[in-house]
Formats: structure tokens, sequence, C-alpha cells
């Protein structure tokens, strides 16, 4: 090729892709857009389970509150199986609530997704202003009640979804127990998952405090990296970050900074740490104005259901929705299909068969005969004793 015809590929190659990348980021985005008016997570009935979950006390492990929370959801969501994970834990022992769905399904068998939350509220109130009042239990609308109430939102509209994957939902107790949080119930289950379970088990994202009527939710750097990417693309797409329009008919609004980082520990890192990717979606600035964990009204008496509103409640459950009517969760922990190695070819013996064969055959014959007649006909030569030589003399001349 003359350098003239190289110099004109170059160009075309160097157009062609950055046309070839835009095409793709447009038909990823079409397929979200798509998707954002069949959205239907409800933040008012979210909301209301928040104000069922707190008016039943405070959800202690082995209390008669968290009893009713759980009898409560067995109740309300039929359509799905049940099971309790109890375990040894103090004086009263704590319970995992696992559901499936479809009810048939089995974790060791069926690939799955997994959403969860904690139900149990803080024990004390050590966060308060006053000491007098930090041996108080919290009512935890925001830290504990959300998370159960955004992800009940989904398990009404999982069975709706043709899903071409199992779903497996865990309400975790004992995350809010002792001088720190323990993280406890999800340990537990964790680490009695089978190797079978851990392996059909895709991905898990768990939601926690997400009701915050001043809702900010950080790029969360204790996630696993494939979940976390998830993120930014949903949450542009429905309008969540700042400065980045989304889909037609979402109102822009300052709630996903990807840019403010964030380590949380929470039940995800259990999860995490038996090699199964997860990831949580918190917000870790619970109130106005708040710019750490610390402050606000995490840990404290002021976390009622006033400081919770419908639409966090909402544009969180409606955030988790679209990545499963996607399928951008399941995706991104999904491997592609492994590329197939091509079928090993067996060397096959030469034959020499029919007539070409044996003229191929023949003509080896006399090339090889010749060739050895030649090496014999120069080794003989080599042999053969050299002729005596002629001397002179001026004497016989």
């Amino acid at each position: 090729m003359r350098p003239r015809g190289r110099l004109w590929l170059v160009c075309i190659i160097l157009l062609t892709v950055p046309w070839t990348h835009a095409s793709a980021e447009g038909q990823a985005s079409d397929q979200f857009c798509s998707l954002i008016p069949t959205l239907e997570a409800d933040g008012e009935r979210a909301n209301a389970s928040v104000a069922w979950q707190v008016g039943l006390g405070p959800r202690l492990p082995g209390s008669n509150a968290s009893e009713a929370l759980l009898t409560g959801l067995e109740e309300r969501h039929t359509s799905w199986s049940f099971t309790r994970d109890t375990h040894a834990y103090g004086n009263t022992g704590l319970t995992n609530l696992v559901a499936m769905y479809p009810p048939e399904a089995d974790l060791s068998t069926d690939l799955a997704l997994g959403f969860g939350a904690h139900y149990d509220s803080r024990h004390m109130a050590d966060r308060e202003a006053d000491e007098a009042n930090r041996s108080t239990p919290i009512p935890g609308a925001n830290d504990g009640a959300s998370g159960v109430a955004a992800v009940e939102e989904l398990m009404h509209l999982i069975p709706t979804m043709n899903l071409d994957h199992a779903v497996v939902v865990v309400m975790f107790d004992a995350e809010d127990q002792g001088p720190v949080p323990e993280l406890e119930g999800s340990r537990r289950w964790a680490d009695n998952l089978s190797e079978a379970e851990r392996e059909h088990l895709a991905g898990f994202v768990l939601l926690d405090m997400v009701g915050d009527a001043s809702l900010d939710l950080a790029n969360i750097s204790s996630n696993h990296p494939a979940l976390n990417n998830v993120m930014r693309p949903l949450s542009e797409a429905m309008g969540l970050v700042s400065g980045q329009y989304g889909c037609a008919g979402t109102t822009n609004r300052d709630v996903y900074q990807p840019d403010v980082r964030a380590w949380i520990g929470d039940d995800h890192l259990n999860i995490n740490a038996v090699e199964i990717p997860a990831m949580v979606i918190i917000d870790h600035r619970y109130g106005p104005n708040v710019t750490k964990l610390d402050d606000g009204y995490w840990h404290s008496l002021q976390d009622t259901p006033d400081k919770v509103s419908a639409e966090s409640l909402e544009t969180v459950a409606r955030l988790v929705e679209l990545g499963l009517r996607s399928g951008a969760w399941m995706e991104a922990v999904t491997p592609e299909d492994p590329i197939e190695e091509p079928p090993t070819i067996e060397p096959q013996p030469i034959t020499f068969a029919g007539p070409l064969g044996l003229l191929m055959l023949g003509w080896a014959f006399v090339i090889g005969l010749a060739s050895i007649s030649i090496v014999a006909i120069i080794a003989l030569r080599r042999l053969r004793p050299p002729p005596a030589s002629t001397t002179w003399s001026w004497d016989e001349a």
C-alpha cells in the first residue's frame, strides 16, 4: 500500500471510532429512558411502611416489636416464600428474614440477585446531646425502617416484572447493636451460605438510611466496584446528578454526587467478604446541612418519621427498580459468556491412496534412490588412493 493510501486508512479509522462509541452510549441511555415511564415504586406506600414499623416500638433482637414486624412482612407479601434464619446472639438470639421470588426458587440451584436492609433499630441513642437520654432506644425511622420500606416496595413490584432470574431479599437483624454497630445478622447469614448458594447469588444491593428528606447519596468507596459503577448511569438517566440532565420528563436534582466519596461500614461488607459482589445505597449525612455521619439525627432520638419523606423513598426505590427492569444490576456482576476455544484439529496421518498417491510414492522412491547413489559415488571417490606422482631429474634427461 502506498503511503498516501495508508494515511487515508488511518484517517477513516480515527473518524469512525468516536462515532461508534457515541452510538453505543446512546443505545444504553435509550434503554434506561424507555423504562423511566414504567417505574412504579410508590413513595407514599413506602412512607406508610416507615410509620408502621416505628409504631411497633424499638425493633430490638428478640423483642415483640421485631416479631410483629417479621410476621407483618410475611403476611403482606404472600407471593414470596419466607424462611427465618435464626442464630444464637446474647440472651435473645437473632432472626434474619429471607424471602425468595419466585417462591419455588432455590438459591443453591437458581441464579439470583439479592436485596436487603437491616430491620433492627439501635438500642441506645448514643449521639444524643443530653447524656441522660443516651441509653434510650432510638425510633429508627431512617436508620432501619427506611431501608426496609424501600425494599418492601420492591417486593410489591418484583412479581410483576417478569425477570429472567430469581430474587432473594434478606431483612437483617442485629446490625445496629453493640457499642459500635456489630453487623452481626448479615455476618451469620453470609458465613452460613453454602458454596452452591454463593455461586448462584450474583450480587447484593443493600439499602440503608434512604429516607432523609434532604437526600444526599455519595459515591461509597467500600462498595464492590462492579455494582458501584452502575449508580452513575442510573442516576443520570433519572436526572439525579447535578448538571447532568436526564431522560425526557425528569427534573434535574442534586441527589447522587459521584465526586463525593465516603467509606461506609455496613452489612454489605460481610457479603463482600464471602466473595459475593455487594454494595450499599446510603445517605451518610442525615439531616439538613449535615457534612458527616456523626452529625445530624443519626443514632439520636430525633430519628423520627417526620424526618423521612415519601419523595426520597420513592427516588431510591425507583433507582433500584430501574436497575432491575433494565438488567443493569445483573449485567454488572454476571460475566460475559466465555469465548469458546476453537475445536482442536487432530493431525491426520498422510496416506498414499489412489493413482496420484502411488505416483507420488514412486517419485519419492526414485528421488530417494538417486540421492543414495550420488552419496555413494562421492564416498567411493574419496576412498580411491591418489595416483603416483612423477619426479623429474636432469640426469635422466
